[in-house]
């Protein structure tokens, strides 16, 4: 185990600088010292406190205020929940502190009209809290719906041509799981960064901030019952408890998921050899999937003082995965008739997640605050495979077992420190060490024992530092990592191998904010790191003719990407251009037998042009918002001794309409299109999606019922086709996704805060 664990918080707070000639920044906070978003600040002049401008503060309480004289106005700050304070503009020292008001409003509501989206330094801040995103019911839902963001044929979200983004709650990098475990109605806003500088981990391409509410001293207590029905039915129940007594706060969470399913993957394979064409055909390959969730999780956080808080953080998940899936293949080559045989395979697969987490904020003085976090994961995976081959009468039966242990020991830290007024400088390192054991054994004669295993150790340091100067905003910051990978080979010691590498990833952006304009130029380098899975090189049993298996030789990918970005009231307009090196993608190697491998592998590049537009506008009650998109691909390929380019644009368009009715009806429209194009070296055909859904609220929003139908048109279908070496590959993957479902929600309270720490294992957990 580590001896030591030290590794990077990404904190961001935002610094105030003083006064300028024609603009003022500053920043509001409450009594602990963390900012207020959304506070009004109004400037008067004087003597008649005549409105001169105003402003309002962004999600980390920080604002600029644009105004031909300052004169000697009175600078007013306002909010929802806080006295009011009057300061004089001459005497404003960067910073004010709000005090909360000690009797809450009860049964109020403040329904404002959804914002125009901000950008903040190149990032696209949405506010959640007061506006329609805040009404829907699933997080996911409430995501897709932001510029950027679409869905996955598989029915998750992604940055549009970027992928899934890694992911921070309250500046705590967390996993995709635990944003699921919260609602919208627990946030306060969503920060999207679509070119992430050296504060966070070079993995991933994008970034998805989420900040949540903070509430009152006091209980909460959230109850939830999910029914869908689509081909088949699935229920969820999830229940959530708070509570909050000044400095401490405690939480638990638990859910039962009984997902089941039925998935249709029909697929065909031609392997040119020489003169001959060997066709292998699978045209009603389906599944049946039943997976049984249990998820769970406690936590407690207490502040010592004002500027000092500890925590810890306990969870696990539980699930049993079984697959029963049957098929025809089809098999010969070109000159001969088609042999045919039936196969069904049984798939069962148990998995433990357990993970805990110790963290410490402080902040030392108003100029350098830190945070340290250590984390502990293990995981413990066991699989089983039977698979019955029936052709002409004989019947071949396959079986085969594995099982896996993972652990990750990792730690962060870092520091913020504010040396001047509008400057802010950001340092830190991190370590960890990821260990795992695979063994997998096979009765199948083409299929050799593996035992194996594979230990990581990443090293990490960072150093940014970011500068107002009136209009303009600065920042410049470089990330340095070290990563050592052993891979043993407990049965072939010749298997043996060890990679190093040492990757410097530097980043700067520019932004300019003038009269309701915001522009950003920025760029960065990212990493994409192989998962455990493509690293492995046990090989898994499809039928007589097919396998999978890893490539422990594989490279991390690196890409260099440079954005624009632009937004101005009811528009929010980025374009980007990215260069990858070592890009990772599946490949196909043809063994003797005429069997076909698929693994990954390394291509020497590849190249995107991207753009995304995004307009928005409220009429009464009709919220509507238009997304489009596009991504220019330039890849290569060879494909049977020949050339091929994968150079067809993917574009997008998605129309998000609510309406928002009296009695707190609301009925949700979302309707997407895609173009299909290349992606890689995967041709994808179009698709598109319609969803519809109704939510009623009763009892002062204490209970909430949704109706909603969900692919209501049946069409999300991922048609796709590969050429690539030897080989053609075609393939429909079809989730059968479409469902009706109803969800009751009861809440008691209302009341939600998050735990406070960060996961400095989630990116290692993600590659799990």
């Amino acid at each position: 185990m580590m001896k030591r664990m030290i590794f990077t918080a990404m904190l961001l707070h935002c610094v105030c600088a003083g006064i300028g000639a024609d603009s003022l920044t500053g920043k509001v906070t409450d009594e602990a010292h963390r900012g207020v978003a959304y506070a009004n600040v109004v400037l008067l002049a004087l003597p008649d406190s005549v409105f001169v401008a105003g402003t309002v503060s962004d999600a980390d309480g920080c604002f600029m205020l644009e105004a031909s004289a300052l004169g000697e106005g009175l600078l007013r700050f306002s909010c929802l929940g806080y006295h009011s304070c009057t300061v004089p503009a001459s005497g404003f020292t960067g910073e004010v502190t709000l005090r909360e008001e000690s009797v809450r409003l009860q049964g109020v509501e403040v329904v404002a009209e959804r914002p125009v989206h901000q950008q903040k330094d190149g990032a696209l801040l949405t506010r959640v809290e007061g506006t329609t995103l805040s009404q829907y019911r699933r997080i996911n839902d409430m995501l897709a719906v932001l510029p950027g963001m679409t869905f996955t044929v598989s029915g998750g979200v992604e940055v549009f041509g970027l992928g899934t983004p890694v992911i921070y709650i309250n500046n705590r990098k967390a996993r995709a799981d635990e944003l699921q475990q919260l609602t919208p109605q627990d946030i306060r806003s969503v920060e999207l960064i679509t070119n992430p500088g050296a504060r966070y981990d070079a993995e991933g391409k994008a970034v998805l901030k989420v900040y949540t509410l903070r509430r009152d001293d006091g209980h909460a207590l959230l109850a939830e019952h999910v029914s869908e029905q689509g081909r088949r039915y699935s229920d969820y129940e999830t229940l959530r408890y708070d509570y909050w007594n000044r400095k401490l706060h405690v939480s638990a969470y638990y859910q039962y998921a009984d997902y089941r399913s039925v998935v249709n993957q029909p697929q065909s394979h031609e392997l040119a050899l020489g003169d001959s064409l060997y066709l292998y055909r699978n045209p009603d390959q389906g599944d049946r999937r039943d997976t049984k969730q249990h998820t769970w999780y406690a936590n407690a956080d207490y502040e010592l003082t004002a500027r000092h808080v500890i925590g810890a953080k306990v969870e696990g998940t539980h699930t049993r995965d079984y697959t029963f899936r049957t098929g025809s293949l089809a098999y010969g080559w070109s000159h001969a008739p088609l042999a045919e045989k039936d196969i069904d395979n049984d798939y069962l697969n148990r998995t433990d997640v357990y993970h805990a987490n110790l963290f410490h904020n402080a902040d030392w003085s108003d100029r350098l605050s830190s945070a340290l976090n250590l984390d502990f994961v293990y995981n413990r995976n066991r699989y089983r495979q039977a698979t019955a081959e029936t052709s002409s009468g004989e019947r071949l039966e396959t079986e085969s077992h594995g099982k896996g242990n993972l652990s990750i020991a990792s730690g962060q830290l870092a520091f913020d420190y504010r040396p001047a007024s509008g400057v802010q400088v950001g340092f830190g390192s991190d370590v960890s060490r990821v260990h795992t054991h695979n063994e997998l054994q096979s009765t199948a004669d083409n299929v050799a024992a593996s035992l194996y295993d594979e230990d990581e150790v990443r090293a990490a340091a960072f150093a940014d530092v970011s500068a107002e100067a009136g209009d303009f905003s600065f920042r410049a910051g470089v990330r340095y990592e070290y990563m050592q990978m052993k891979f043993r080979d407990r049965l072939d010691a010749s298997g043996n191998l060890t990679h190093r590498f040492h990757n410097v990833y530097p980043s700067a952006s520019v932004s300019y904010k003038r009269n309701g304009w915001s522009q950003t130029l920025s760029f960065s380098s990212r990493t994409t790191r192989p998962s455990f899975r493509q690293l492995s090189n046990a090989v898994y049993y499809s039928n007589e003719f097919m396998y999978q298996r890893g490539n422990p030789l594989l490279l991390p990918a690196t890409a260099y990407k440079l954005e624009w970005s632009i937004s101005h009231k009811l528009f929010y307009f980025s374009a980007s251009y990215t260069y990858e090196k070592n890009h990772l993608s599946t490949c196909h190697e043809e063994e003797a037998g005429n069997r076909i491998i698929s693994t990954f592998c390394n291509y020497r590049r590849i190249q995107y042009l991207k753009a995304t537009l995004n307009i928005q506008k409220t009429f009464g009650i009709w919220h509507p918002s238009l997304t489009l998109g596009i991504s220019q691909p330039f890849f290569e390929v060879m494909y049977r001794g020949e050339p091929l380019a994968y150079n067809s644009p993917n574009c997008t368009a998605a129309l998000n309409q609510q309406f928002t009715f009296r009695k707190d009806y609301l009925l949700s429209v979302y309707y997407a299109f895609y173009s299909g194009g290349d992606l890689g070296s995967v041709s994808i055909r179009p698709y598109q999606m319609l969803n519809l859904e109704l939510q009623k609220d009763f009892f002062e929003k204490r209970f909430s019922v949704s109706l909603k139908a969900y692919d209501l048109l049946r069409t999300m279908k991922f048609r796709e086709e590969q050429r690539e070496g030897n080989l053609r590959f075609t393939q429909t993957e079809d989730y059968q996704l479409w469902n009706f479902s109803v969800s009751l929600v009861f809440r008691f309270n209302q009341l939600k805060n998050r735990y406070r720490g960060k996961n400095s294992s989630a990116s290692d957990m993600e590659r799990m």
